[in-house]
């Protein structure tokens, strides 16, 4: 079981970093991110709460303003990557 979070935790985070979110960032940048997301994915939660985590989190955690991204298409696109995940 421990394994298979790695993966999703890994690819959750290759996915953040695969967003261009921040300009120069380090590729494993988005592991606190996809840590958050990925308790609240296993628990169920829906869109509208994983919306106001990323919103959340890109603005305080990473320093960008809420004009910078798009966080209900950012949620779309979680839940979309968790629905087809193979693990």
């Amino acid at each position: 079981m421990s394994n298979r979070n790695d993966f999703r935790l890994n690819d959750l985070n290759k996915f953040f970093y695969s967003m261009n979110l921040i300009k120069s960032t380090d590729k494993n940048s988005f592991y606190k991110l996809a840590e958050k997301i990925l308790k609240h994915l296993e628990t169920g939660s829906d869109e509208n709460k994983l919306k106001n985590i990323i919103e959340s989190e890109l603005c305080v955690t990473y320093g960008l303003y809420s004009n910078e991204f798009d966080s209900e298409q950012l949620s779309n696109d979680v839940l979309k990557w968790w629905k087809n995940s193979n693990y």
